[in-house]
């Protein structure tokens, strides 16, 4: 029995409808929603002053290239440092500790979203420096001899008076040939025979000392 023209168009347009479906599946992206392939975390480096908010943004990387997509409330937030800064584990909203002791501190926050790799933003927390100044004994040295200097350095912090932060600062040399480094308070000069001078400074919670020392290798 021969099928109707009526029968053999809905066929047709059965099999018109199935190429048309496949085609569609077979364009990229159609039907499959993009995945997330990586999430960075941000603001990064920032310093906050005591019981004060900061706002953590994890963005996810897709699949298909498109526009990052906002995964903070999907992500679980963790802080390396309590003493410094929580972090709520749903939103990650930053919290500083009301009181920082040995300030600055600083802490790790971390990202954690389904089973790709965690990512990690620092968050450093400390009061307002009012005064930073620095002090270096000797600043005179034998040019050919390795000489131990012993440096300080005291801040006075908003609202508390002066507080040694000689293994808080961040020590910056101007000439490396005379000294390369400083750390813990204490510095060698180079020792070789090299004559000349070094400016040294300091800086904590963005803030540089109001002073400098001068090494001179004579």
């Amino acid at each position: 029995m021969m099928a109707s023209p009526k029968s053999k168009l809905r066929v047709v347009g059965a099999l018109a409808a199935l190429l048309t479906l496949a085609l569609l599946m077979s364009c990229r992206g159609f039907f499959v929603n993009p995945t997330v392939t990586s999430i960075s975390v941000g603001p990064t480096g920032v310093t906050i002053a005591p019981g004060a908010t900061l706002q953590m943004l994890a963005s996810g990387a897709l699949s298909d290239g498109s526009p990052p997509r906002n995964v903070t409330g999907q992500c679980f937030w963790t802080s390396s440092n309590g003493s410094a800064a929580t972090v709520d584990q749903t939103t990650g909203l930053v919290t500083a500790a009301t009181t920082v002791a040995n300030p600055p501190q600083t802490t790790t926050i971390t990202a954690s979203y389904q089973a790709l790799t965690p990512a990690t933003a620092t968050v450093s927390v400390c009061p307002a420096v009012t005064s930073l100044t620095i002090t270096a004994n000797p600043t005179t040295v034998p040019a050919g001899t390795a000489t131990t200097i012993t440096f300080a350095a005291e801040a006075v912090f908003s609202g508390s008076g002066t507080v040694n932060v000689t293994n808080q600062v961040t020590w910056s040399i101007s000439n490396t040939a005379i000294l390369t480094s400083i750390s813990n308070g204490s510095g060698t000069t180079t020792g070789n025979s090299q004559t000349g001078t070094a400016t040294i400074t300091a800086s904590l919670c963005s803030v540089t000392s109001g002073n400098s020392v001068t090494i001179t290798a004579q």
